[in-house]
């Protein structure tokens, strides 16, 4: 669940005009819609009592939160991609877990989706990834971010569509997939402690899972991947040890590192 209340409320800019999106955003959520009219958005979450105001604006819904705001943007995958295309550096997707045209990927922990961006851009448009988001409030302000998401980068934006985002844990998911669903099980859970300090991501951590994986939930996965099973943790993480993963990638110069379980 988010770090946050349940109490969310759905409004439009002073000017807007609430349209069917708002109305599908509302329907999917449980969140109530108020007209905003000329009220602030302080005045509003005051008088419903809530802990964040959701704003439909031009590119998508905006969650408001005290003095912090959260939406989808694909600032990081965008620069990593954009640095992959140029031949510059090859993506961490490509280099570390292999991904390739046509497999089907799945991330376990989608947070702002960048991983998975970069997963979608190199699968093409033969490959399939599903982005699982545990957060009641992220997964549904990243699904409709990444669909109203607009940019001149064709090749970003045809990324970022083919995204399938599913609000659910991911144990739950697993447990009900064939053996050897995807290619590749990714996990890129919350670090307890942040690898630095990052204003765009510090909404994020208010609301997202911060919750451990499970020894079952990696054991699950393992029989769902064709491939390998990964998962990104923090440099010299103990996690690595206490989930049973014994083979480590990363440089003494990146601050992350990922475990790597082949399959079959």
């Amino acid at each position: 669940m988010s770090g946050i209340g349940t109490k969310i409320i759905v409004t439009t800019t002073r000017k807007g005009i609430p349209g069917s999106e708002v109305a599908a955003l509302v329907a999917e959520t449980g969140w109530e819609y108020v007209p905003r009219g000329e009220l602030s958005i302080e005045t509003l979450a005051r008088n419903k009592e809530a802990e964040g105001v959701v704003v439909w604006e031009a590119g998508g819904p905006i969650l408001y939160l005290g003095n912090d705001k959260f939406f989808f943007h694909p600032n990081m995958a965008k620069n990593r991609l954009a640095q992959h295309r140029k031949g510059r550096s090859t993506d961490i997707m490509a280099r570390v877990l292999g991904v390739r045209t046509g497999d089907e990927f799945l991330d376990c922990t989608l947070g702002l989706g960048a991983d998975a961006i970069a997963a979608s851009y190199l699968v093409e448009e033969t490959g399939r990834v599903v982005g699982l988001e545990s957060s009641p409030v992220v997964a549904p302000l990243v699904k409709w971010g990444m669909a109203y998401y607009e940019t001149s980068l064709n090749w970003l934006r045809e990324a970022i569509r083919r995204i399938e985002v599913v609000q659910t844990e991911h144990l739950s998911f697993l447990c009900q997939q064939a053996s050897g669903s995807f290619d590749i099980v990714y996990f890129d859970p919350m670090f307890r402690e942040p690898v630095r300090t990052s204003q765009a991501l510090a909404p994020l951590r208010a609301i997202a899972d911060a919750h451990p994986l499970q020894q079952e939930t990696i054991k699950e996965a393992i029989r769902v991947a064709r491939r390998k099973v990964v998962v990104k943790e923090r440099r010299g993480s103990s996690e690595f040890e206490r989930l049973g993963i014994h083979t480590v990638v990363g440089g003494e110069s990146s601050r992350v590192a990922y475990g790597v379980i082949a399959v079959g």
